[in-house]
């Protein structure tokens, strides 16, 4: 199948126009076909695991102590996947494209323990804020969050425009 040479969809052999883009395909161009720029979602890079964590607050360190502490917290290089329960299990996921900001809070009980929470900001519809609540080293965990979604979003050729 050929792809786009504006948005790197592929599109089926013989169309006139990208169904993603609408963007006019050349047929001497799509004889050769294209890799999608980044290759993410074809598979050109596979997905490694970059942190893993769970909640460490007071409470959580003694739900932890019996196996209660259920919530786990992972960032990939592709995604962010937080898994909750013990008996039935909820599972969010966010691609680290859809990822717009970061923010941290940190009380003072916290500082003293090490912990923060991390709230992710995007525009995915079912959940346009994820909390990270009561993780040790937040500072870090944001750094390395932000590096991931600067370098999926350079992988994938997404550009940040400022509105004025």
């Amino acid at each position: 199948m050929p792809y786009c040479t504006s948005c790197g969809a592929e599109y089926k052999q013989g169309a006139k126009f990208c169904g993603e883009c609408g963007a006019g395909t050349d047929t001497a161009a799509s004889a050769a076909p294209r890799r999608p720029a980044g290759g993410s979602a074809s598979g050109g890079s596979p997905e490694t695991e970059l942190w893993q964590g769970k909640p460490a607050g007071l409470y959580d360190r003694l739900k932890g102590l019996i196996g209660l502490n259920t919530t786990r917290y992972t960032i990939t290089s592709q995604r962010i996947i937080v898994k909750t329960g013990l008996i039935g299990k909820d599972l969010e996921e966010i691609e680290l494209l859809r990822v717009n900001d970061f923010s941290v809070d940190q009380t003072l009980p916290d500082r003293l323990l090490g912990i923060g929470t991390l709230t992710v900001f995007s525009d995915d519809a079912s959940s346009p804020q994820l909390l990270f609540r009561k993780i040790r080293k937040v500072l870090t965990v944001k750094d390395v969050l932000r590096k991931a979604v600067r370098d999926e979003k350079t992988a994938n050729n997404i550009s940040y425009r400022e509105q004025i």
